[in-house]
């Protein structure tokens, strides 16, 4: 992965809404191209899941309300930024969701600029980058872009190995964000991005709601 070599990148997603915050998410450990390793688990609502929300994510109350919170998995996600770089497929969406469970992740390493930082940002993001880089696809809807990329084979074995077995669709954390981390790998193949840097990366992100306009 060119001058990303040696940093994970952790593509994240998680599901749920302001009202009832995270019901699941999912994370997918991306380190020279591959998908090497991955988090994923069904939280607690903050209130009871409507049922449109219930059905379009495919949890149940009788299932989530069974489980911890979000915020006890909050230790889980200051350890990834410490090690690596977030990226979501909209970034903005993702990091507003994480920022409202914990504003600051500590003083972890600022891979963009060097130094330390006390930002979840930098965050990469492969719906941003789509637009950018390949303005020839047009809509930069995640299932669009992996089929346009030819990634669903490559999909469908990630989530094979890592995706619970009735979470293996759209719309699930893990599966959407195993797709994410694909996009990203599939993007470094192509010819004149093997320099291509976190900070030319976050850049062409243009996360600007995720606080990335502080740090260019």
């Amino acid at each position: 992965m060119g001058k990303m070599k040696n940093i994970p990148v952790f593509a994240i997603d998680f599901e749920g809404s302001s009202k009832i915050g995270i019901v699941e998410y999912g994370v997918a450990e991306l380190a020279d191209g591959e998908i090497v390793s991955a988090h994923t688990r069904i939280c607690a609502p903050k209130r009871k899941i409507p049922r449109r929300d219930a059905e379009f994510f495919g949890i149940s109350n009788d299932v989530a309300e069974k489980r911890a919170p979000f915020s006890d998995d909050l230790p889980l996600f200051c350890r990834m930024r410490s090690r690596g770089i977030f990226m979501a497929h909209n970034a903005p969406v993702e990091d507003s969701f994480l920022r409202a469970a914990l504003p600051s992740p500590g003083m972890v390493p600022d891979f963009a600029r060097g130094g330390r930082t006390l930002e979840w940002a930098p965050w990469l993001d492969t719906c941003a980058l789509a637009r950018a880089l390949f303005p020839e696809i047009g809509g930069a809807k995640l299932s669009d872009c992996v089929r346009a990329f030819g990634l669903q084979e490559r999909l469908g074995e990630a989530a094979e190995k890592f995706c619970p077995p009735q979470r293996r669709k759209w719309h699930c954390a893990l599966y959407d964000a195993m797709a994410c981390a694909l996009l990203l790998a599939r993007f470094l193949e192509f010819d004149g991005m093997e320099n291509a840097g976190i900070a030319w990366l976050a850049r062409y992100s243009g996360t600007a709601d995720a606080g990335q306009e502080r740090l260019f």
